[in-house]
């Protein structure tokens, strides 16, 4: 049986990113989602000549939602680094 070479094993800091890329991309769904609710609510409350157009309301949400979109790309990147770093770098050989 072939054992792992100690080169082709996880440091724990990989390690620690394997497990913390999830709860990115998990944390990173829940900014979008609540990006969406803002942008309907700046939607909603930005229309005019209606009774309910708010548009201080408007842009307020629109920045929430413009933050919160933002924040969501950054924790997608993050966690996509974080994979990235965990995953052992395969090394090329002759004759691996």
């Amino acid at each position: 049986m072939k054992g792992r070479r100690f080169k082709d094993m996880q440091t724990p800091e990989q390690q620690w990113a394997a497990q913390q890329a999830p709860r990115l991309r998990s944390l990173a769904h829940a900014a979008e989602q609540e990006s969406e609710r803002q942008q309907m609510t700046a939607d909603v409350y930005g229309r005019r000549g209606r009774d309910y157009s708010d548009p201080a309301k408007a842009r307020r949400a629109q920045r929430e939602a413009d933050r919160l979109s933002a924040r969501g790309k950054a924790l997608r990147d993050t966690a996509d680094r974080a994979e990235a770093e965990a995953a052992p770098k395969k090394r090329r050989g002759w004759f691996s």
